[in-house]
């Protein structure tokens, strides 16, 4: 069965230089592995099936398109109403309210219902984290993805499958440690907190990343409380350093990072980082290659 995963609203990320697209591909490799992540430049046409996937940033009932209706996306709806295979979705998209919404001036002929709802499959071992989470996401695992989820708000009621991965702590890091009267010593007890749970669970935890330059902007969607970081770099470079100890210290299975990136930042910022506007690193640096061209090894 040919598949490809396609968008409506916009088409999936597919450059591995992309957040976005790091949950595509993710999406791509635990549905079919040989699935094409296609544009409305495609024949859609010639393949069995289609699975709708916008990417991290799409919300159920939102409908913004940056820069207004384009004729691109007339050209998606128009190949989604006459393809005649399997339509799948991972994303709740109410086409009808998109049309109506946005004022299309588009005739859809199939029921409102067209597409089925699918899942992830879920395996006996996941990857469990924040957004940051995808990058050290593997095969043969699930991905359970808590966007803007804290540590200390994940601890409050911790479920997790044993034997996974995680990975917590870096929003923690930037927005909320640096406000404790102590910083360290609430660094401190929260990393023995997590490292506590870790053991009891047989988890896996990855170490959080370096702390960026201050003058990198982020967008007004990943501010708290409309500030992107309490702390000054320093602070909260020294919070990650003592954060990363209580976990290599105390724990034998840690996933890590390469030690280039805390010692040269700049190449941290330049390299690693996506380039626009984010806290994410590119899924080229993730723990899984999704490059089949390049025969490398998991960077565990």
């Amino acid at each position: 069965m040919k598949t490809a995963i396609v968008g409506i609203l916009n088409n999936p990320a597919k450059s591995l230089n992309s957040h976005s697209a790091g949950w595509v591909h993710i999406v791509k490799e635990l549905l079919d592995k040989d699935a094409v992540i296609e544009t409305e430049n495609g024949n859609w046409d010639q393949y069995d099936r289609l699975i709708i996937c916008h990417g991290t940033n799409y919300k159920a009932g939102s409908f913004n398109v940056i820069g207004g209706i384009q004729q691109s996306h007339i050209d998606r709806l128009q190949k989604l109403n006459n393809f005649k295979g399997i339509i799948d979705s991972l994303d709740d998209f109410d086409i009808l309210e998109y049309i109506e919404k946005r004022k299309i001036d588009f005739k859809w002929t199939k029921t409102k219902e067209f597409y089925n709802k699918i899942s992830l499959p879920d395996y006996e071992k996941e990857v469990i984290g924040d957004s940051h989470s995808l990058s050290a996401w593997r095969p043969g695992y699930s991905i359970n993805r808590n966007d803007g989820k804290t540590l200390f708000g994940f601890l409050k009621n911790p479920s997790a499958k044993k034997g996974s991965i995680i990975y917590f702590g870096n929003i923690d890091i930037r927005f909320h440690l640096p406000r404790q009267d102590s910083a360290l010593f609430a660094t401190l007890q929260l990393a023995n907190r997590y490292v506590d749970y870790c053991k009891e669970n047989d988890l896996t935890p990855v170490c959080l990343l370096p702390i960026e330059s201050e003058s990198r902007k982020i967008p007004k969607s990943g501010m708290y409380k409309g500030q992107p970081f309490y702390g000054d770099q320093k602070l909260r470079s020294k919070l990650v350093e003592i954060f990363n100890a209580v976990l290599l210290d105390n724990l034998t299975n840690v996933i890590t990072w390469p030690e280039k990136w805390y010692k040269d930042l700049l190449f941290y910022e330049n390299e690693v980082m996506e380039s626009k506007q984010s806290v994410h690193v590119r899924p080229k640096h993730y723990k899984h290659n999704f490059n089949k061209k390049i025969d490398e090894p998991l960077l565990f």
